[in-house]
């Protein structure tokens, strides 16, 4: 069944990154962001329930996470690795970095991401990135 809105998890360790994204799904009603983390650390921490993220209400499980790759304490591959031992098989993960690297992109893909993206600040292609993430939700969650 389709969902009137999805919940997101923004995990990237730059707050201007995250307030370009932050802005772009603002304009979408149909994605609400539930958490923002700045480490790759504290995305498994988030993600695991750990320390200040245990309670469930104020930090859901979201429907899909925009995974930056470049970031301190684990990067975006470690969080994917750890996230491929895990039960999270629901969750959308959208690798959104600033390398196009085609190593980048077949090892995020390979350890599970569900989409690739070039991080930009041009609203078109943000709000293009975004419609398509929300189609590849109602997708799965029709099946």
């Amino acid at each position: 069944m389709l969902k009137e809105q999805y919940s997101l998890l923004l995990v990237d360790d730059s707050e201007d990154d995250r307030l370009f994204i932050r802005r772009a799904i603002l304009r979408q009603p149909r994605l609400r962001i539930v958490g923002e983390v700045c480490d790759g650390e504290e995305a498994i921490s988030y993600l695991d329930g750990r320390g200040i993220y245990q309670d469930r209400q104020k930090y859901p499980l979201p429907d899909a996470m925009l995974l930056d790759l470049k970031m301190p304490k684990r990067t975006g591959h470690e969080v994917l690795q750890w996230l491929h031992g895990q039960s999270y098989d629901e969750m959308f993960i959208a690798v959104v970095s600033g390398s196009f690297l085609p190593e980048d992109v077949a090892r995020s893909m390979a350890y599970g991401a569900h989409a690739y993206f070039k991080k930009t600040a041009l609203k078109l292609e943000q709000e293009a990135m975004l419609r398509e993430i929300i189609q590849r939700l109602d997708k799965a969650h029709a099946l």
